[in-house]
């Protein structure tokens, strides 16, 4: 997959393209989801939450049946270190401490 950085609090635009006839549709999934329509992926106000995996679908439909390719994308979105509060600590014995971290966006 290729990957992408951002920055955040910037924006990242992304364009799928592929040939058909009929003319392609496209569509963005996340996780699973459609999270858009359409060639092109716009995210603004970039969060450390956006970054992660994102797949552009192609698809038209022909009278032998539906055709489909997809991409992969990886985004990873870099900022200046950000302030995190611990919220917990537990020593259960001198090898194994577990710590809950809470970071804002």
């Amino acid at each position: 997959a290729a990957t992408q950085v951002g920055v955040k609090g910037g924006a990242i635009s992304l364009t799928c393209s592929a040939l058909g006839n009929p003319s392609p549709t496209f569509e963005w999934r996340r996780l699973g989801s459609v999270i858009t329509t359409g060639a092109t992926l716009q995210l603004t106000a970039l969060r450390f939450g956006d970054g992660g995996m994102y797949m552009c679908v192609a698809s038209n439909t022909i009278e032998a049946g539906a055709r489909s390719g997809q991409a992969t994308v990886e985004i990873r979105i870099e900022g200046p270190p950000q302030k995190c509060n611990v919220l917990s600590a537990n020593s259960y014995d001198a090898s194994e401490v577990n710590i809950t971290v809470n970071c804002p966006e």
